[in-house]
């Protein structure tokens, strides 16, 4: 919605609500896994304004005209699941990685890394973190059937993390 309305499209407030309704109906789509997902209303009540199916449907559209279809931005957060499944994590690693892929945000060093590689330190400086050293070693196991070999790298260079999250 952010990268729509910095192109200068809308005017109204209108508009924006029927952009918001757009935009979550779209993020829906693009992030559920169930097939054949569609929207099923026939109409959106916003506040005293009512917008129709076909309403809703022209405004994705246009949204994805406008970001070139580009809607999806790869982040840390979508390859995390897959590096905790890897390390077979607890709740205690899991909840730790993600606090440490929060804290990634505070220093841009981090993104000279693939969000992979930084998905992946993350969830083994929380393995390490927890004594969990066979969890470590899955990670970099998993890690390393990719062709990005700067994974020892990016955990020297987020290892800081470790300091600032105790």
């Amino acid at each position: 919605m952010d990268r729509f309305l910095t192109r200068g499209y809308l005017k109204g407030s209108r508009n924006v609500q029927l952009l918001g309704i757009a935009c979550i109906t779209l993020a829906t789509r693009i992030e559920e896994n169930q097939p054949y997902n569609s929207i099923m209303q026939k109409s959106f009540m916003v506040g005293i304004n009512l917008y129709s199916r076909s309403e809703v449907v022209a405004m994705e559209w246009l949204v994805q005209e406008v970001l070139d279809f580009q809607c999806f931005v790869t982040t840390v957060h979508n390859f995390l699941w897959f590096y905790l499944k890897a390390a077979k994590a607890d709740d205690k690693v899991e909840d730790l990685a993600k606090h440490l892929a929060l804290l990634t945000l505070l220093d841009h060093k981090h993104l000279s890394y693939w969000p992979s590689t930084v998905a992946a330190s993350v969830v083994a400086l929380a393995c390490l973190a927890t004594d969990k050293e066979s969890s470590c070693h899955r990670v970099m196991e998993t890690h390393s059937r990719t062709k990005d070999d700067d994974l020892p790298e990016c955990l020297m260079s987020l290892e800081w993390l470790i300091n600032y999250a105790s």
